[in-house]
């Protein structure tokens, strides 16, 4: 029964939140300055961010789920029981929405049991009304505009010499200085084909198990970033690691209260493979960097 009002909970979570965003877009409201987003200096929060959190808070109660949520200002952490763990990105594009651009808004939401397992993970393409969903170990795409439902599966390249899309957040040079240092030379070599999605954030992971993106690489990656997201890729049999400068990983875990935290390499490829030669990559030019031997 539980499992049934998560579902159901996350379904109106995403509708409801939507509705709301757009129709405050449509009257220029959501852009104030409410304050820093913590250990994230780049970052703000801006009043469209308290949109999902409130909506969420109230259907916590009308399904009387208890569950603590975590969410990117601390302050905001929703704490009504803890029977479950969950993870909120209430508004994914604030930047993007504050300076008056019409593109990439999403919201997040993920949950998980007692022992870290995750349940079901939402994600909201808010401007195209498209949900994606993973809920009992599957993963699909709703689209709210003409009520289809389809399954949804990653793309299987394997070789970065194919035409694949590799993504990173690109838009500031917090992130990109590190990135075009490091995997430079790979995104010269793409294929002709190929493209460089220089986006990111708790959506990526929609696109990884939709087939849209390949793999995402992020140095620095708040944590906030990623386990709202995250579960939808892994259910999808995406390979999501941290990345150790002599080239050694381990697989990505939710750890509740950990938000803050920043991962000082994540790479999430819809194939080992993949993985593998974007960890080949890493260590070669941390060895050329820094003179180390390999």
């Amino acid at each position: 029964m539980q499992k049934q009002s998560i579902k159901d909970l996350l379904i109106e979570y995403l509708t409801e939140t939507t509705k709301e965003v757009r129709k405050k877009a449509a009257k220029g409201d959501g852009r104030q300055v409410l304050g820093e987003v913590i250990n994230r200096p780049e970052d703000i929060e801006i009043g469209i961010d308290r949109v999902g959190e409130e909506i969420l808070e109230q259907l916590l109660k009308k399904y009387n789920i208890k569950a603590t949520v975590f969410s990117e200002p601390e302050a905001r952490d929703i704490k009504n029981g803890n029977h479950l763990y969950g993870a909120i990105d209430p508004f994914d594009g604030s930047a993007l929405f504050l300076k008056g651009f019409e593109h990439n808004w999403y919201t997040a939401l993920s949950f998980y049991d007692k022992k870290r397992n995750p349940i079901a993970t939402g994600i909201a393409d808010i401007l195209n009304e498209k949900f994606y969903v993973m809920n009992s170990g599957q993963n699909y795409l709703l689209d709210m505009k003409t009520g289809e439902k389809r399954k949804i599966k990653p793309a299987a390249r394997k070789k970065l010499t194919e035409p694949v899309v590799l993504a990173s957040y690109l838009m500031k040079s917090l992130y990109s200085e590190k990135f075009l240092d490091i995997f430079g030379d790979l995104i010269k070599n793409l294929h002709p084909k190929g493209l460089l999605y220089p986006q990111g954030g708790s959506f990526i992971y929609a696109y990884l198990a939709s087939g849209l993106v390949d793999a995402y690489v992020m140095f620095n990656e708040p944590r906030s970033e990623i386990d709202p997201g995250f579960p939808i890729a892994k259910t999808a049999g995406c390979s999501v690691v941290s990345v150790n400068s002599d080239g050694s990983y381990k697989d990505y875990e939710f750890l509740p209260g950990r938000q803050h935290d920043k991962v000082g390499l994540l790479i999430a490829a819809t194939t080992p493979e993949l993985r593998d030669e974007l960890i080949k990559q890493y260590v070669k030019k941390y060895a050329d960097r820094y003179s180390l031997k390999i």
